[in-house]
């Protein structure tokens, strides 16, 4: 079987139906191929908006998200896209076609090393060729979805198309190949994904191939102290008693917990010991925010409200905490740390114990752990004042009014995608929602997310409403991909927050006693016009406006966008500062 049909038919079986990228000349034999083997194509308008789209259908999936570009700037393009997969942790396999070998080195158009390009940006990069490709397409998917899921790069040379794929050895690696080290990484806030750490010690190498080696997970807990592993059950009892003598803890939910079965176990456990929790934004939804264990997002707007109730713990117990997210060092007192996780993490806090297992044994440890009605009631109070301090924000049209309105209008089962800028950090505490039905990236922090992640989101699927909820900035970087939208029939309201400015860094110039510089980006409207590349475009000025507005577009059948001239005002007293 030829190189671009074993591809093909693997990526089929692993359940992917779609994939996203702009094509190169190269690129037209592995296309075909997957279109034989009934896997769409989807033209995106930017790489890296492809990179985004395959991430998001990951998370939104439970399948591995693909993307594809051509050479030099098409695979630089697609570079930043993948590094938000490796952290905001999705499971992604990059394909970029690459010279020939007899190019590899030399100088030619278009010509850069595609593994130093994408060797820090993914879990590990390969080059194909005949001897190597059926080992590393197979190894490459459950790579991808080892440990915390993150994306795998595989370069395609130019002249790979047509051979013969050599014979399978079944062994974990490729000939002539060095498997790469890289940071691992793994997928974004949205739905539950039934993945934890792999089970058993390592993984052999193939024909002249090296491979990181896999961390015990699944079974037989491990049990890191001050950044040290050890697996003694000494160890694992300082944990229980730690979490034995707390009088005032205090949980610390992450990605790792809302991604698995943690989330389901949090909240049982939650209903026999009332501890207060706080969660990190790509966790948002492991709880209710009406549940009595709730007291904020970390991070987000009005975060530092819970400065007196982090303060106040005699014990912090991060679950799934990913540092990736936020370092615990940015927030965490000078108090003992219990850290569970599928996985080592970045961890450099003196004295820390860190818990390494499959999630159902956190809580066989956990089970010690006593009620604070102290604590829950700082809780309690931290939680009505952010609370109030959002519903002192105005009646006109500002970010949180428009947030609230959007919250009031959409139905429940809405989809929504969050570009990054200060209306994120607002959406980020003050959005309650089911699981899985806020879509944003936080470990990479890229602008110009929303758009592409929406696309992604009406192409899996759910049945409810997609909104994309952006700012001028987050929208003009990825404009183009309302082309993508339109063509493909999709059906996404695209609320901008328009103000003109790029608020978030105007803000943190007046930190600084900055007069704000570098961030103007419109003035008046952002479209000027009533259709934005054949899309309707409504623009408001008021909540009355942005309310019939909201209304036709949850009506229409097709793409809209709404602009709302917000006034920003409210972000300097709600943005925290950091």
């Amino acid at each position: 079987m030829v190189i671009e049909d074993f591809l093909a038919r693997q990526l089929r079986e692993a359940g992917v139906r779609r994939f996203f990228g702009v094509p190169g000349g190269p690129s037209i034999p592995y296309l075909e191929a997957f279109r034989k083997a009934g896997i769409e194509f989807i033209l995106a308008s930017h790489e890296a908006s492809a990179a985004v789209m395959a991430d998001v259908t990951a998370r939104l999936t439970g399948v591995t998200g693909v993307c594809h570009a051509t050479f030099g700037p098409g695979a630089v393009n697609l570079s930043s896209g993948v590094g938000g997969a490796l952290l905001d942790r999705s499971p992604l396999i990059a394909l970029t076609t690459e010279m020939s070998e007899a190019w590899l080195g030399r100088t030619s158009q278009m010509n850069i090393d595609h593994q130093v390009l994408f060797r820090p940006l993914t879990k590990e990069t390969f080059r194909l060729n005949a001897d190597n490709a059926r080992e590393i397409i197979s190894r490459a998917l459950e790579l991808a979805n080892e440990e915390y899921p993150g994306p795998v790069h595989m370069g395609l040379p130019s002249d790979l198309a047509g051979s013969v794929a050599g014979p399978y050895t079944g062994a974990s690696g490729s000939a002539g190949i060095s498997g790469i080290d890289s940071t691992a990484g793994v997928s974004g806030a949205g739905v539950e994904t039934p993945w934890h750490a792999s089970a058993g010690g390592g993984s052999g190498s193939g024909a002249g191939i090296s491979r990181h080696t896999s961390v015990p997970g699944a079974s037989g807990a491990r049990v890191r102290i001050s950044g040290h592993a050890s697996t003694g059950e000494d160890n694992r009892a300082r944990a229980g008693d730690l979490i034995a003598s707390s009088r005032r803890p205090l949980i610390a939910v992450g990605l790792t917990a809302m991604r698995t079965v943690a989330g389901r176990s949090l909240v049982r456990f939650l209903e026999e010991h009332k501890v207060p929790v706080v969660v990190t934004p790509m966790a948002k939804g492991v709880i209710t925010h009406d549940h009595q264990s709730f007291a904020g997002v970390l991070f987000h707007a009005l975060s530092d409200r819970l400065a007196g109730l982090i303060r106040a713990a005699d014990l912090v117990i991060g679950l799934g905490y990913d540092p990736v997210e936020y370092n615990y060092e940015s927030w965490l007192p000078e108090v003992p740390l219990v850290h569970f996780d599928t996985k080592p993490s970045d961890l450099r806090i003196s004295g820390a114990i860190e818990v390494v297992s499959a999630p159902e044994e956190w809580f066989m440890v956990l089970s010690s752990l006593g009620s604070s009605d102290e604590m829950m009631a700082l809780a309690a109070r931290t939680r009505d004042e952010i609370r109030t301090s959002l519903k002192r924000a105005g009646s006109g049209l500002n970010p949180v009014t428009a947030l609230s309105l959007l919250r009031e209008l959409l139905p429940s089962d809405t989809t929504v995608t969050a570009d990054v800028g200060s209306h994120l950090h607002l959406a980020g505490q003050m959005w309650d929602l089911q699981r899985g039905k806020l879509i944003m990236t936080n470990g990479w922090s890229s602008m110009g997310f929303g758009l592409p992640a929406a696309v992604a989101a009406a192409l899996a699927g759910g049945g409810g409403p997609v909104v994309c909820v952006t700012g001028d900035g987050g929208f003009a970087m990825s404009a183009g991909e309302i082309m993508t939208a339109r063509r493909l029939g999709l059906k996404i309201i695209v609320v901008v927050f328009s103000d003109g400015e790029l608020n978030l860094i105007k803000v943190k110039q007046s930190w600084k006693s900055l007069s704000p510089y570098g961030i103007h980006v419109h003035d008046g409207s952002l479209f000027g016009a009533d259709r934005f590349l054949g899309v309707d475009v409504q623009y408001v000025t008021d909540l009355s406006g942005m309310r019939s507005a909201l209304k036709r577009a949850l009506a229409s059948g097709g793409c809209e966008i709404i602009e709302a001239a917000i006034n920003p005002s409210v972000y300097d007293d709600l943005i925290v500062k950091s």
